[in-house]
């Protein structure tokens, strides 16, 4: 079974709308500053292009074949549309475009298992500032008020549940929308009612939350 196969076990809606673009290859030499075991995870892994309703993509995997495991990733693209995101961020689109499909699983969970979109530009570009107007009822309702700017943030992970995990544009700070979880180590945030706005409480910023993930995904 090749990775394509696996991807599609997982992902059987893919099977009318991919097509193999090449044979697997080893993926080129990353180092993203301050982002070494996601670095080291892409260097490692073997990626097959591909492309999703014509659109081009890369699957990436590593992995003894009775442990596989890999993302299906946007192409990497230049960043040129001058938008305000984190540096971290914009570093890691010089290298992939993003998660937007995975097969297998790291042995410790994580939340990019519940994850449609990790890192894409796609959802940085989505606005935050409907979906907090939406729930903006469960601070009133607590006599608080939202304690962050909605537009200070960027998404950098969205579930099909509709949590998101943001990202401040210029600190980096990450904080997680979760109307709908069950997680542990995350935290309120201070002046936040529960089921609203979060911290991970190993990952309090976009670097170490990028490592966290990837240390988990190549363990």
């Amino acid at each position: 079974m090749n990775d394509v196969d696996r991807l599609l076990a997982q992902c059987s809606w893919l099977a009318e709308d991919i097509s193999v673009g090449g044979p697997p290859e080893q993926h080129r030499p990353v180092k993203l500053p301050g982002l070494p075991a996601f670095s080291r995870l892409l260097s490692t892994a073997t990626t097959t292009p591909v492309r999703i309703d014509g659109v081009g993509h890369e699957l990436l995997a590593w992995g003894p074949a009775a442990a596989r495991r890999g993302w299906l990733c946007r192409s990497p693209e230049p960043d040129d549309n001058g938008a305000e995101v984190p540096e971290t961020l914009r570093s890691v689109w010089t290298a992939t475009g993003g998660i937007v499909g995975h097969f297998g699983e790291p042995t410790s969970p994580w939340w990019w298992i519940n994850c449609d979109a990790v890192l894409t530009r796609e959802a940085a570009g989505s606005g935050v500032d409907g979906v907090f107007a939406a729930y903006r009822w469960m601070w009133t309702d607590e006599g608080l008020e939202v304690p962050v700017k909605s537009e200070d943030f960027v998404v950098v992970a969205t579930e099909a549940n509709g949590n998101l995990t943001l990202a401040h544009r210029r600190t980096g700070e990450i904080i997680w929308f979760a109307p709908d979880h069950a997680e542990s180590g995350v935290s309120v945030l201070p002046g936040c009612p529960e089921y609203t706005l979060y911290t991970f409480d190993a990952a309090p910023d976009l670097p170490s939350w990028v490592e966290a993930g990837a240390t988990q995904w190549g363990s």
